[in-house]
């Protein structure tokens, strides 16, 4: 992509303003505190680390220039995710209310051109497909219980026979199994080997499946990824 500088974080937050919350989430993916700005970039954080099509993601990846009519605007996407598939995404986090405003609407359209010219995959998410329940709450209960430490995928794939004693067994009976290893259900969650419903709220009786299939669809990025 052109006129495009890759820094550590292209849009530098010094001090609070306009109301916005702004703070570090501790990422397990990024293993380092990732910088949001806003309580639905935070959240939007939950989808990102609990979903195993996403290996890794930065905040702020860089800086682009699109074409407004005549003139060259400057755009900072907010995510980069990298996949499982090796592809990038970028990622726009914009309540549904302020995306619906003619000007951002023109905005974004143009933005969304931009990237498709290039070859670049680009994703708006806003706080209805963000803010879904009972699966936000899901995700920060699983996320707030994963190993301190990433497992490796090899580790976790290990680890899957001996659950094949369990007949549709629950989150609780998956970690009693798990629990001399050093991981837990959600870990499993988090990488794709096991799924449960999200459309319910997740207690230690919730009923998990393993995943035979590598079919990562219980956790969706955007109805698209």
């Amino acid at each position: 992509m052109s006129n495009t500088s890759k820094n550590p974080r292209s849009r530098t937050v010094i001090t609070p303003s306009g109301g916005i919350v702004r703070g570090k989430f501790p990422s397990r993916k990024a293993a380092r505190m990732i910088h949001h700005e806003g309580l639905l970039e935070l959240e939007a954080c939950f989808l990102f680390e609990m979903s195993p099509h996403v290996i890794s993601y930065r905040e702020q990846p860089f800086k682009l220039q699109y074409a407004d009519d005549a003139r060259l605007r400057s755009y900072t996407p907010d995510f980069e995710l990298t996949l499982d598939t090796g592809d990038t995404v970028l990622v726009e986090i914009k309540p549904a209310a302020i995306l619906a405003r003619p000007e951002n609407r023109q905005k974004y359209d143009q933005i969304a051109s931009h990237m498709q010219r290039n070859g670049q995959r680009f994703r708006i998410l806003t706080d209805e497909f963000i803010r879904i329940e009972p699966r936000l709450s899901n995700l920060r209960r699983a996320y707030r219980d994963l190993a301190v430490h990433r497992p490796s995928y090899e580790r976790l794939r290990s680890l899957l026979p001996h659950l094949a004693v369990l007949q549709s067994p629950s989150i609780h009976e998956v970690n009693t199994i798990l629990r001399p290893y050093g991981v837990s259900a959600f870990d499993l969650l988090a990488s794709g080997d096991l799924t449960c419903d999200l459309a319910q709220p997740l207690s230690l009786s919730t009923p998990v499946s393993i995943n035979a299939e590598s079919d990562h669809e219980w956790v969706r990025i955007s109805e698209a990824l």
